[in-house]
């Protein structure tokens, strides 16, 4: 199925979960400095695990850096 990531169509497998997708994406899932969106709504971390994304969805994922 077809996601929107961060602005560009992406492929993925039917089912996937907000998490599968993080790491999918080399994002830390479980460690702090990330957050996520799907359709612009911010998505809990509690539920990323049972977070069942659908086509067409928009998926925004956000991490911290540090440095100067």
């Amino acid at each position: 199925m077809t996601l929107t990531v961060n602005g560009k169509a992406m492929q993925v497998p039917a089912g996937i979960t907000l998490h599968q997708l993080m790491i999918m994406m080399s994002v830390s899932a479980n460690g702090r400095g990330s957050a996520a969106a799907v359709d612009g709504v911010v998505a809990p971390r509690s539920r990323w695990e049972s977070l069942e994304l659908r086509a067409g969805q928009h998926v925004e994922i956000l991490t911290a850096t540090q440095g100067g």
